[in-house]
């Protein structure tokens, strides 16, 4: 069985949040004196600083959000206004959820295959769904599995073992792919899978894992 991560994997994150970043200055061009390559940096920043919170269990995936936006706008932000703001960014950031080139014709051939397909992902489920879902692409995996339903995130290896779990598979027998060395790539081979880190950015390799700079790459590997 092949499990895969979802941002930045298959779906461009980097790209939609970027884009969803500017137009949501824009919007707000009288309250943040920000340009836009500031603005950008400064709203990655705090999207990892606060997910990464939520990973570690410090605030909800609501709370999370909330706090982004009390960043920018000030303490004195109410919850419900919060809301409002981070779902005028989640609409444009829904706007740019598209998968990269190489995305559908690797699923197409793996399920001509028979391969079975996974996902297994430290996004919030209902949300990761929700990507899968509108990229038309949930229809390739027979088991989506994400951190929020098994209280674990990666790089811990335990929900790499009990994805394979709930699918029923030897998980020597599977594969991971995902596009963070330390986070995807070594934890998976270390709880037993073939972690396979799939680098979009360079060519850089490394000695621990298999690296593909494409999905096109990822047959040579498998078979």
């Amino acid at each position: 069985m092949i499990f895969f991560d979802i941002d930045s994997t298959l779906l461009d994150h980097e790209r939609a949040e970027k884009m969803a970043a500017i137009e949501f200055l824009k919007v707000n061009k009288e309250e943040l004196k920000f340009n836009e390559s500031d603005f950008v940096k400064l709203w990655l920043e705090l999207s990892l600083q606060y997910f990464n919170k939520f990973l570690a269990r410090e605030l909800s995936f609501q709370e999370q959000r909330r706090m982004r936006m009390k960043e920018l706008f000030g303490n004195n932000l109410s919850d419900r206004l919060a809301d409002s703001k981070f779902n005028d960014y989640l609409s444009f950031y829904k706007e740019n959820w598209v998968v990269y080139e190489d995305v559908i014709p690797c699923l197409e051939k793996l399920k001509k295959q028979g391969t079975s397909l996974g996902i297994i992902s430290n996004g919030e489920y209902k949300q990761q769904m929700e990507k899968l879902e509108t990229v038309n692409i949930h229809k390739y995996f027979d088991h989506v599995i994400t951190s929020s339903q098994l209280g674990v995130s990666k790089p811990d290896i335990t929900i790499f073992q009990q994805a394979c779990h709930q699918a029923n598979v030897n998980i020597n027998e599977c594969y991971y792919i995902g596009d963070r060395m330390e986070t995807d790539a070594i934890p998976s081979k270390n709880a037993g899978m073939k972690g396979i880190w799939i680098n979009r950015n360079d060519r850089t390799s490394h000695l621990d894992v298999h690296v593909i700079h494409s999905l096109n790459e990822l047959d040579a590997i498998i078979n």
